[in-house]
């Protein structure tokens, strides 16, 4: 691996680190962009802009809990790991 890291580093004049940094932030990045994409499926499914929107419709009584749990629990999923990576990518 690392041998890679140096060959590649060598070849487009790019310290090493930077190139891992900039990597990180590349993935970061692209997670980032999947799990909106995901979100925005969901949002736009049910006329929301976050879990705590849906959770009002439930307590308001305009969606039924049973209904929705699966996505309601996957929705929970993406939004904290959309937090983790911000968080990562503040300190990339």
């Amino acid at each position: 691996m690392s041998s890679v890291l140096h060959k590649l580093s060598k070849e487009i004049g790019i310290k090493e680190d930077e190139l891992v940094t900039a990597s990180l932030r590349a993935y970061i990045r692209s997670e980032l962009g999947k799990i909106e994409a995901q979100l925005h499926v969901f949002y736009h499914k049910y006329g929301i802009n976050s879990i705590k929107d849906l959770e009002h419709a439930i307590e308001k009584g305009t969606v039924v809990e049973s209904d929705v749990f699966e996505d309601l629990t996957r929705i929970d999923y993406l939004e904290s790991q959309l937090i983790k990576l911000k968080k990562l990518k503040r300190n990339v």
